[in-house]
């Protein structure tokens, strides 16, 4: 019975992975034609309606009181996260994207050691040296054209940027009292992404071609079903098993960009992106190690 529960999580988890994944492909999409802000307001607006719906139905439980300030909090950060990742996305390779994404783990231990005290050991400053080689190995071959077209230098700052976004994201997650159903949690977390992201996107708005409408509707769906299925798998399999399955996010992206973007990753970004997964892995594997024994 246990080994059904922990195959159904790592299914659930790989089709979560997968659901993510498709989200970047869409905005990548829709970058294409609106600007990031409006993107990431469309993105957050609908599946905030979809898990709305899925909270009403299948959770019945109101958001506790009291945690407004958390989740106004974690929206604004989540906001911010995307619409950087969104801005890059738009104008760089999908596996560029997300191999620089995937930085965002290494620091979040180092803001871990800041806000909560945290002493990193050596393998999480190895991790970090791993980490920036491998970032600037891609950022160096792409942003001087040596391997591939050129991205530009706004897209390669929002791309740096994002997961540092994500990491402070992430730390106000840890810090959050608010101790609710994670799917309630994460619509509260979606609507105030949607709220604080209106403004710009008004500011800048851009009529959506009608053409665009099941785009619209498929990356909110994506959106709240790949929060849904993270869940799900996490509640079958460890956190650390669901790790492992997240680093295929960069074969989804490989895969998305050749169907839908005619992109073909280049040396300088798989290896920059196998230094930046090795990074993580020595991270997580010395973050265990610190945990103290169960009695």
């Amino acid at each position: 019975m246990a080994s059904l529960t922990r195959t159904s999580g790592i299914g659930f988890a790989v089709a979560a992975v997968a659901t993510l994944s498709g989200v970047d492909a869409l905005a990548k999409s829709l970058g294409a034609e609106m600007s990031s802000f409006q993107v990431t307001f469309l993105r957050y607006t609908v599946s905030a309606l979809f898990l709305g719906l899925f909270v009403a139905v299948f959770v019945r439980r109101r958001p506790k009181p009291g945690f407004m300030k958390d989740h106004a909090l974690k929206g604004f950060l989540a906001a911010a996260t995307a619409s950087l990742f969104f801005y890059g996305i738009a104008g760089m390779p999908l596996v560029m994207a997300l191999a620089l994404a995937m930085t965002a783990p290494i620091y979040m231990a180092l803001l871990g050691a800041l806000v909560f005290g945290e002493r990193p050991g050596r393998a999480t400053y190895l991790a970090l040296l791993l980490a920036v080689s491998g970032s600037g190995l891609i950022v160096a071959a792409r942003g001087s054209g040596l391997a591939g077209p050129p991205v530009s230098l706004a897209a390669i700052a929002a791309g740096l940027a994002a997961p540092l976004a994500y990491a402070f994201t992430a730390i106000a997650m840890k810090r959050s009292s608010a101790n609710d159903h994670p799917i309630t949690l994460s619509m509260m977390q979606t609507a105030f992404a949607a709220l604080f992201s209106a403004p710009m996107a008004l500011l800048l708005w851009q009529a959506p071609d009608p053409a665009l409408s099941w785009q619209i509707a498929l990356i909110g769906l994506c959106g709240a079903l790949g929060f849904i299925f993270l869940v799900a798998g996490l509640n079958r399999m460890p956190a650390s098993l669901y790790a492992v399955v997240d680093y295929s996010s960069l074969v989804w992206a490989g895969f998305y960009g050749f169907v839908f973007f005619d992109e073909i990753p280049t040396w300088p970004t798989l290896a920059g992106g196998a230094l930046i997964v090795a990074a993580c892995v020595l991270s997580a594997g010395s973050q265990r190690s610190a945990l103290p024994e169960r009695s």
